[in-house]
């Protein structure tokens, strides 16, 4: 099971939270879930909390995007009749 969130450090409080990877792109904007500080991803920021956010988000989805669909879905047994 691939984790599907990022791991952002605010750089005013430096608590961590954690974000969809799917939301962070470049352009991007949140608030810090502790300080409440707006956060914009920017790939040109001089922020290495912000790139390494990018960064980890762009490979997470470039791994989901790889995997087979096959695999995100579950399929339920046909001795698996507990919705009936």
């Amino acid at each position: 099971m691939i984790d599907e969130k990022v791991k952002i450090k605010c750089t005013k409080c430096s608590q961590v939270f954690r974000e969809r990877a799917q939301r962070i792109r470049n352009g991007f904007q949140t608030n810090c879930q502790h300080c409440n500080r707006l956060i914009t991803f920017d790939v040109s920021s001089e922020d290495r909390n912000i790139r390494r956010a990018l960064m980890s988000a762009k490979e997470i989805r470039a791994t989901l995007e790889a995997r087979p669909k096959a695999e995100s879905v579950p399929q339920a047994s046909a001795g698996d009749r507990s919705q009936f």
